[in-house]
Formats: C-alpha cells, structure tokens, sequence
C-alpha cells in the first residue's frame, strides 16, 4: 500500500501524491476548517479564564465560555499563528522565461566542461555525450575499465579484428 497522508484540520486520509494533495490544500473545505481553526484560538485570547476549569471542575468543555489556557499557552498559541501565516507568503514561481533562461545557462555551463573534451595529438577535438564523474578519480586504476577516464591514448592504435 503506497503512503498515506492526514489532514489534521479535515480529518481525512488521502494518497500521499503531491497533486491530491496541492488540490485538497486549496479546496474551500479545508481552507474553511483552517481559518475555523486559527479562529478558536484568537477569540481565546478574548475570554476571561474558567474559574472551575482551573479547580478540574468545569462540566462544558470545549463550548464552555471562558477560556480554559494558561496565558502562556495563549501566546504560544499567538506565535504559532503568525509563523503559519508568514509560511501562507510564499514567494512567487518563477516565470517561464525565468525556468527557460536558467535552462539554457545550465545548458551551456555543462557543454563547456572540460570532463567531457579530449584533444587528440593531431589537434582533433573530441567531446564525450556524458560527464564523467569525478568521484571515480579517488579509485585510481582500481576500477573496471568502463568506468575509467577515458584518455587520448585509449584510442590510438586500436585494431578491431574480430567483432563479437
């Protein structure tokens, strides 16, 4: 079974894909049950504190009219929601010509590398498809052929006589 995600505010389990859950984010039930869920805790900081909830006495609970936190946990409370609202202001995406010009940089920086460009002895530039990794490096002579560094004197003077 794949990964699972809850919605604390919802009460919802869902598949853990990151569109269901950019969508289920956005819907106007979740949102609502947010906002009602930062809402109890500003109107907290409005009501006077419970007498008989601070002596284990108070029969109403959660729909009693005075509040039952510590002015300690209301301002913890307070911090809470100005952090979550900071994290609401997220910075814009970056355009499509933003993401295209960064491509094309990344682009050129990768074909310019001097990994990939061996100069043979009769001046014959030859530029690999690939990056090597430069890890391998560390190995020395100790690895496999195929995934050694190739280097100008691999390919001078080799005879494919047979095929196969």
């Amino acid at each position: 079974m794949g990964k699972r995600y809850y919605c604390d505010y919802c009460d919802k389990n869902m598949v853990a894909t990151p569109a269901i859950i950019r969508t289920h984010l956005k819907g106007a039930v979740h949102q609502k049950l947010v906002s009602e869920h930062y809402q109890q805790y500003k109107e907290e900081s409005a009501k006077k504190p419970c007498m008989r909830f601070s002596k284990g006495e108070c029969n109403f609970g959660g729909i009693c009219r005075f509040s039952h936190y510590t002015k300690e946990q209301i301002e913890a409370l307070r911090e809470y929601v100005v952090v979550n609202e900071k994290r609401k202001i997220e910075p814009k995406q970056p355009s499509f010509t933003d993401l295209y010009q960064r491509l094309q940089s990344e682009k050129t920086t990768k074909t310019n590398s001097t990994d990939t460009t061996v100069y043979d002895s009769n001046g014959v530039t030859h530029t690999f498809p690939w990056i090597y990794n430069e890890s391998f490096d560390l190995y020395g002579e100790n690895l496999p052929p195929s995934l050694r560094r190739f280097k100008v004197e691999d390919f001078t003077d080799v005879s494919f006589n047979e095929w196969g």
